[in-house]
């Protein structure tokens, strides 16, 4: 899945794992597990790391070509925020290498492109939701749970397919590396991306407000404070 079965040069390879270490230094530099340090946090983010690893591991592929499974990145941003939705991911990622027996190549850029990439996207919005929009109930599920992932699906899957050519060294949109259908295939994965995202962050806010760590949820008037 992503690029684990990829042909890599050594440069490419190697320059992928140096960038996805030194994002998960800048992460670890945030100390971002003080978040954790209530235990009943610390099983839902393991679990949702059980259950994304899950989903990575339900993947189509289209053709020779690029991979195409749901991300579960907005989520862990909207719970965790980006510094441990970043690790997060890289654990999902390194999961899915053991599960799938990949080579080491491989592992660091489907970590960028599907996990890195789309927790800075969803973090993004986060900010921007947090700024520039009217913090209620609606927006938050509205822009957290369904807009949010929807952006992160498609720059995934538009950068995955740019670097797949890339990678091929063909031409752009040769139906060689990326299908006539991968558009189409796109857009039913962001409606699912939304729906999964959209449904779980609207019930955790629910029901249980204490999860969502990012926000004050007297803000967003989602049950009252946490204890």
């Amino acid at each position: 899945m992503g690029f684990l079965y990829t042909p890599l040069s050594l440069w490419v390879a190697a320059g992928t794992w140096v960038v996805a270490a030194g994002l998960l230094a800048l992460a670890l530099a945030c100390k971002p597990f003080r978040r954790l340090q209530d235990a009943t946090l610390q099983h839902v983010w393991l679990a949702l790391i059980v259950a994304i690893a899950v989903l990575w591991a339900s993947n189509a592929w289209l053709e020779d070509g690029p991979v195409m499974h749901l991300l579960g990145a907005t989520l862990f941003v909207t719970l965790f925020d980006w510094a441990l939705a970043l690790i997060a991911m890289a654990v999902v990622s390194g999961i899915a290498a053991v599960i799938f027996d990949a080579a080491w190549q491989g592992i660091a850029l489907t970590f960028l492109v599907y996990g890195a990439m789309p927790v800075g996207v969803s973090a993004l919005v986060q900010r921007a939701s947090h700024a520039w929009l009217p913090r209620n109930w609606l927006v938050f599920i509205g822009v957290q749970g369904v807009l949010s992932p929807i952006v992160a699906v498609v720059l995934a899957c538009v950068s995955a397919a740019a670097l797949q050519m890339g990678l091929a060294g063909v031409a752009l949109r040769s139906p060689e590396v990326v299908p006539d259908s991968y558009a189409w295939c796109v857009l039913l994965l962001a409606v699912g991306e939304a729906w999964f995202t959209g449904m779980s962050t609207a019930l955790i806010a629910v029901y249980k407000p204490a999860w969502v760590t990012t926000n004050d949820v007297r803000g967003y008037r989602l049950g009252g404070p946490r204890t």
